[in-house]
């Protein structure tokens, strides 16, 4: 064999290890970027007011991914008050080397969620909750969050504060939440649980099946976030941004599927100064079928008999209200009042 024939020969295959080469020292260093920038921020805010910690790292995926597992994560809002915090046993992060800033997070094992007591001298209030799977994607655009969603598959809860009835439990076959931001200073939000139970602790007063629930709805004057996406402002202070700047969830339908209740509710949720959820919902719902399971049926009314169910936040409570509305094709009794309209979305 020729010289000339060995370079034809030679020089592909040695461009082709240069390049592997090339990649892996790319890799590595991204790598290690990673893992130097987790080890920085352990301990410390991610922004401001939340404190991110971890027990132990790892960092793999080569060669197309960075594949991150940290153990013993807790993520933490200190106040005084108390703590609000969500730990979880595994949390994996998953990232391509190439493309469009696609994040995949992975959560395994045992999750709590704390929150402060509801009075001063009370216990926290803890919630564990498990899953078959829990998934969640973030995609990134101009540095802030483009669009979110986590899935989780058969979760399984129940109240684990001190002294918590144990019978306070919850589960679903599955539960979605989904945000996307728009240019117009909105975010879609759709959030839907299927095959949801409550425990008898929780006494739902209609029944502990609710087959369905889901809500689509936008947050409007998203504009006021951005402080939290650049990680400028605390989750405080953009929450009195957004509240103050007119920040409301349009609810565009609450489909509520549980025992005799088959409703579509709508309305407008704001926040008072307390940061507690103030407005109402309000939809049709079949009054008989309501009234005959509240009263172990006893009471049957017409299949058509609609009343007007609310559901009124205010204070942190949760009031539900109920109107006469005329069965249809009906005039409404004499003398009644008219039941009030559902909330409007602009």
């Amino acid at each position: 064999m020729s010289y000339s024939n060995r370079i034809f020969i030679y020089l592909p295959v040695g461009l082709l290890l240069l390049l592997v080469v090339l990649y892996s020292v790319y890799w590595r260093v991204q790598a290690d970027t990673l893992a130097a920038r987790l080890d920085a921020a352990n301990g410390g805010e991610i922004v401001p007011g939340i404190i991110f910690t971890f027990a132990e790292k790892s960092v793999g995926g080569y060669p197309f991914r960075l594949d991150t597992v940290l153990s013993g994560v807790t993520f933490a809002h200190r106040r005084m008050d108390g703590e609000t915090a969500w730990r979880t046993e595994r949390l994996a992060l998953h990232a391509m080397t190439y493309g469009r800033p696609m994040f995949l997070v992975e959560a395994d094992g045992l999750q709590s969620f704390a929150r402060p007591p509801l009075e001063a001298g009370q216990v926290p209030r803890v919630i564990f909750v498990t899953s078959a799977q829990a998934r969640a994607s973030v995609i990134l655009r101009d540095g802030g969050l483009l669009r979110f969603d986590l899935d989780m598959l058969r979760p399984d809860g129940k109240d684990a504060s001190q002294d918590a009835d144990p019978a306070r439990t919850f589960s679903a076959a599955r539960a979605q939440f989904h945000l996307l931001r728009r240019a117009d200073n909105t975010i879609d939000v759709v959030t839907r649980i299927d095959g949801a139970m409550l425990g008898a602790g929780y006494m739902p007063a209609l029944s502990g099946e609710l087959p369905l629930i889901e809500l689509k709805g936008k947050l409007m004057q998203a504009q006021a976030f951005e402080g939290l996406q650049t990680r400028t402002a605390s989750v405080f202070d953009a929450t009195e941004d957004w509240r103050r700047s007119g920040g409301a969830l349009a609810v565009e339908n609450l489909a509520l599927n549980w025992g005799p209740v088959r409703t579509n509710l709508t309305g407008i949720i704001e926040l008072d100064d307390n940061h507690n959820p103030s407005g109402a919902l309000a939809g049709p719902v079949d009054a008989g079928g309501v009234l005959g399971t509240l009263l172990r049926g006893m009471f049957s009314g017409a299949p058509d008999g609609k009343i007007l169910l609310s559901l009124q936040f205010k204070d942190g409570d949760i009031k539900v209200g109920a109107g006469a509305t005329a069965p249809a094709g009906a005039a409404a009794p004499a003398g009644s009042a008219p039941a009030a309209a559902a909330p409007a979305i602009p």
